[in-house]
């Protein structure tokens, strides 16, 4: 008995079928992050080279670049490395623009993406906070 009871309602359950079929429709919404810098407070003094880590983070996902400067005319740069933070799957920026006046580097479209860290070596001419921005 309890045999043909499983048999029947394991034939029920294979032969049934939905009543009706539908779609579903699941909509995504992407929302880009920002462009963020962070930088540790130096002073350069005069003649002297400093080197500044600078964390750059482009979350923006539109690959548009962007441009990285210091906010003083008395340091030149000397020179800057880049590499992608840990567990960042960042692509290293490409110089659109090297470094010219308070332009430190200016990163071509496509490239700069995700987080990166830079070592930026910087010389100055007298003696300077040094700070940065990114636009």
């Amino acid at each position: 008995m309890l045999r043909r009871t499983l048999i029947v309602s394991l034939a029920a359950l294979v032969l049934a079928a939905p009543a009706s079929a539908g779609t579903i429709i699941v909509k995504l919404h992407f929302a880009p992050g920002k462009l963020a810098l962070r930088a540790a407070p130096a002073t350069a003094t005069p003649g002297s080279t400093i080197r500044v880590p600078v964390t750059i983070a482009d979350g923006r996902g539109n690959g548009a670049g962007w441009r990285l400067a210091v906010r003083s005319r008395s340091l030149r740069v000397v020179s800057i490395t880049a590499s992608c933070a840990a567990g960042s799957t960042c692509t290293l920026p490409r110089a659109a623009a090297g470094p010219s006046g308070s332009t430190v580097l200016t990163a071509a479209k496509g490239t700069g993406m995700g987080i990166m860290n830079l070592v930026v070596t910087l010389r100055a001419t007298t003696l300077t906070a040094v700070s940065f921005k990114v636009s």
